[in-house]
């Protein structure tokens, strides 16, 4: 962590790297404000909100397109924001509501049937891919469980998209007809549990392929 608040990508300051910090330290059982760790958490926290663009969109320096940024530090200030304390939490949750937006607007721009319901690189890009598309989905659900106005609507046609990525022989892939791989299978099975699709056949069929396929380091 530097001065700013800010973790950092190949010397970068970056909004994911920031914001999956702060998710490691909660995934560990630390809290923002609290123990050996709460200040900076608290730091990382407001050094993500102050990186928030006029329109809801995350500043982006480091990596590929924005909406990977985005969707991580959407998801994480879902995820801080009945955790911070109350004068922090009301600039979490205004940041929030802004960025959810954002992700609607995207989900929104119009896309030919293979891509409808999901997200890719840029807000207005006219495709998808399952990799943006997992952040991006994460967030809403997680949002939409702490109250935010997250229509159903969004989360089904998200999950529509996800399934259309299922590949024939299991797993699922980058986009719709590609080749599986162990990360994209990983990614479908997290967004369709997280949905409540539990035990769906695509699930099945990539718990399998992950058991045929597992991840190499």
């Amino acid at each position: 962590q530097v001065a700013s608040g800010a973790w950092r990508i190949r010397d970068r300051e970056a909004t994911s790297a920031t914001s999956l910090a702060i998710m490691a330290f909660m995934a560990s059982g630390h809290v923002p404000g609290e123990g050996p760790y709460g200040n900076a958490m608290n730091r990382g926290i407001r050094w993500v909100i102050s990186q928030q663009n006029t329109d809801g969109l995350f500043i982006h320096r480091a990596g590929t397109g924005p909406m990977y940024s985005h969707g991580i530090s959407t998801l994480m200030l879902a995820e801080v924001a009945g955790m911070v304390e109350p004068g922090l939490g009301e600039r979490v949750r205004s940041c929030l509501e802004k960025a959810i937006l954002l992700i609607l607007k995207s989900q929104a721009v119009a896309k030919g049937k293979d891509h409808a319901g999901g997200w890719r690189y840029q807000p207005n890009s006219p495709d998808s891919d399952l990799s943006v598309t997992g952040w991006q989905l994460l967030a809403l659900r997680a949002a939409k469980n702490i109250g935010c106005d997250v229509p159903s609507d969004a989360i089904e046609q998200a999950v529509a998209y996800v399934r259309n990525c299922a590949s024939r022989g299991g797993g699922f892939g980058y986009q719709p007809r590609h080749g599986a791989t162990a990360t994209r299978a990983g990614t479908g099975i997290l967004c369709l549990e997280i949905c409540g699709e539990h035990h769906a056949p695509e699930t099945l069929a990539a718990a399998d392929f992950l058991r045929l396929h597992p991840m190499r380091y």
